[in-house]
């Protein structure tokens, strides 16, 4: 069978458009497939890290982003109704010393039009169901599938097979990773689900616009984030009413519930969603020539956008790797198992399950909810502590 690609993308959202544009940066021929017809509408994850945005710089990206997505500058920790602790975004290091909030459509959309101008196509409609590793190649099999079935809506209908034949494989297919099964690999369970429900609202953010916020309690977190001046989502952890999608009423409840302190009025409900949110970890990160990225490899709360973020970190670095493979004479297959390591090491710090997890008086709950890691993570708990600490005079003892 001839070659296909040196790379082939599994998963059109966001890591794995990145993930195209990061290899196609460092002159690796790829494809990428998809087995949706459309780029999401909505995504639980519309928020970009620091280290994302330096990232996207690298491949060009920052203008067109800069321009369609909204600034977060602060980031405010509240224990219920008291302000706990306060960081600065823009005392952070690096280039981009701040969050961007944008819709996940929006960020697909810019990633697709990156791709097209460098003669990179999506796939759409083409589902994978088999993918083999082979001496010296990986072998991908599947269906290109048409609309949904017209007498039964919720399935596709085969249209043709499909074979490809690449160097390497990057499964960013999601939570329900095919990639992932076709190396056996079982994720590890590391805290009890949660249920989460995501209210984006329409209201007057004056004061607003630039603050995000994480509220926790003794058994519920939160978060607020502005999309734009009139434009915020709230997402609360949630233990009732599983199965009905938020209202504009139940949006304002649950906020004199837990953020009577939040002084915007919601006027219009623009989306609601209630959805489980698993956390867990794979044990590995791939094999040889086919590795995870994003949701395929790690899921944690929506709270933080931690999941999609770091997804972007592992995209770029095994686009690095799997150039170098194909490039570098000198290249060792030993840092495949690096990149293995330090991800892992990074997913423990982020779960609180690591020596170098947050200190006990933020908590290890608080984690995940942080829109950073690396170490942006590390500069951001630095600044999030001395806020505590200057809050909170030490005890004297006498």
């Amino acid at each position: 069978m001839t070659r296909n690609a040196e790379a082939l993308v599994i998963g059109g959202g966001p890591v794995g458009l990145f993930a195209a544009l990061a290899l196609q940066e460092r002159g690796v021929s790829v494809q990428v497939l998809d087995a949706t017809g459309e780029r999401a509408v909505r995504g639980y994850a519309c928020g970009l890290h620091p280290e994302s945005l330096r990232l996207f710089d690298g491949v060009g990206l920052m203008p067109a982003l800069l321009e369609t997505g909204h600034r977060i500058d602060r980031l405010v920790l509240r224990r219920g109704g008291e302000q706990w602790a306060k960081a600065e975004l823009s005392a952070l290091p690096g280039a981009y010393p701040f969050v961007l909030t944008l819709r996940q459509s929006e960020l697909e959309e810019l990633f697709e039009e990156a791709l097209a101008r460098r003669g990179v196509a999506v796939s759409r409609h083409h589902a994978v169901t088999r993918v083999v590793a082979r001496h010296g190649c990986v072998r991908v099999a599947g269906h290109r599938v048409s609309e949904l079935h017209p007498a039964s809506p919720s399935q596709h209908v085969a249209v043709e097979p499909i074979e490809r034949e690449v160097d390497f494989v990057i499964g960013a297919d999601g939570y329900f990773s095919g990639c992932r099964r076709a190396l056996a690999i079982e994720p590890a369970a590391l805290r009890p689900t949660r249920a989460f429900a995501v209210c984006e609202f329409l209201a007057d953010l004056s004061g607003w616009e630039h603050e995000a916020c994480v509220v926790s309690t003794p058994d519920s977190a939160s978060a607020f984030w502005p999309l734009g001046p009139n434009l915020g989502r709230w997402t609360f952890q949630v233990y009732s009413h599983l199965d009905e999608p938020p209202s504009l009423e139940s949006l304002q409840a649950l906020l004199r519930e837990r953020a009577p302190w939040f002084k915007p009025k919601p006027e219009q409900l623009c989306w609601g969603a209630v959805a489980p949110f698993e956390h867990w970890l794979v044990p590995h990160f791939g094999h040889g020539r086919i590795w995870l990225a994003g949701d395929a490899a790690h899921s944690t709360s929506p709270l933080g956008f931690q999941s999609m973020n770091r997804g972007f970190c592992e995209a770029s670095a095994l686009a690095k790797l799997i150039a170098s493979a194909l490039y570098d004479p000198d290249h060792r297959e030993s840092a495949f198992e690096r990149f293995e390591r330090e991800q892992r090491d990074e997913w423990q710090r982020l779960f609180g399950l690591s020596a170098l997890a947050l200190p006990a008086t933020l908590g290890a709950e608080l984690g995940p909810c942080l829109p950073a890691s690396g170490g942006d993570f590390e500069a951001l708990v630095a600044q999030l502590s001395s806020s505590l600490a200057v809050r909170v005079p030490p005890r004297i003892e006498t």
